[in-house]
């Protein structure tokens, strides 16, 4: 009877740990699941390539969320709540911050260094982009923009969509060019034969040159190295190095590491799903 027993006891723990080794974690559409019913408890996953660790509570993203770079140190922290993502951080290698995005509705851009490049303020409809000393350089509200040189002095201001007078002196200077004088100071360059206006640095550096012809605009540093490029429907920020920071296009968000690489945030490769908790 005995030995009856022992069989039954060791034929029972076989099939628990078969049924246990049968069980099958999938991640669709952001929902966890376990042999197709919504899984609960804390995951860790190969996520694009990189580890990732994180909590669902009936198959939903809930809590805060890490993706490592192959070292170890932080590469993206996601805090969700019941599904919803509610803030976003990408780090660099190093350690600084890249992008925060919170409620999906405020962002900041950070280059390599640590300085802010842009931010974003979805509530205001207001948008700026930052001179390398950490002043702004334009200021967007809804229609509304001002361009600002290294100084904080205003070069340019529409409001609504028009110019506004700030008691600029065009000079013809002959053969289809122009210059703009403010406070008796050529603060920018209009070429007629080729549509392209270009703002300066208060020390004479090219600062910002847009083509009526073409849409094109771009930020310079003072280096001469692009900062900001755009064709009305592209968009993009670069280090002072020349590699890109952030790109959108179409709607599409594209992120870059320090070394110019593409972070992958618009595929998302799931592999080797463990429930660690």
């Amino acid at each position: 009877m005995k030995k009856i027993l022992l069989i039954l006891l060791s034929f029972s723990a076989i099939l628990l740990l078969t049924a246990c080794g049968e069980i099958k974690y999938e991640l669709k559409d952001g929902t966890m699941y376990a042999n197709g019913k919504e899984a609960t408890g804390t995951f860790e996953f190969i996520l694009n390539g990189y580890k990732t660790k994180g909590k669902y509570i009936n198959g939903l993203p809930d809590g805060l969320f890490e993706r490592y770079y192959p070292d170890g140190s932080i590469f993206i922290k996601d805090e969700f709540k019941d599904g919803t993502l509610i803030k976003e951080e990408i780090f660099y290698k190093s350690g600084e911050t890249l992008a925060t995005a919170t409620d999906g509705k405020y962002l900041k851009l950070f280059d390599k260094d640590g300085r802010l490049v842009e931010s974003y303020d979805a509530d205001k409809d207001k948008n700026i982009i930052y001179h390398e000393n950490g002043k702004p350089l334009i200021i967007t509200i809804g229609r509304d923009s001002t361009i600002y040189n290294e100084n904080s002095e205003i070069l340019s201001k529409e409001e609504n969509g028009k110019i506004v007078d700030l008691d600029m002196i065009i000079k013809n200077v002959g053969n289809g060019l122009s210059e703009i004088i403010m406070d008796d100071k050529v603060i920018a360059k209009m070429n007629n034969n080729t549509g392209v206006l270009t703002y300066f640095y208060s020390t004479g550096e090219p600062m910002i040159t847009t083509n009526s012809s073409t849409a094109e605009t771009q930020f310079f540093f003072k280096n001469g190295n692009i900062f900001f490029k755009s064709n009305g429907k592209e968009f993009i920020l670069y280090h002072k190095d020349g590699k890109p920071i952030h790109e959108l296009n179409e709607g599409i968000t594209k992120y870059y590491n320090e070394d110019g690489d593409e972070i992958l945030m618009n595929s998302y490769k799931v592999e080797d799903i463990k429930k660690i908790d």
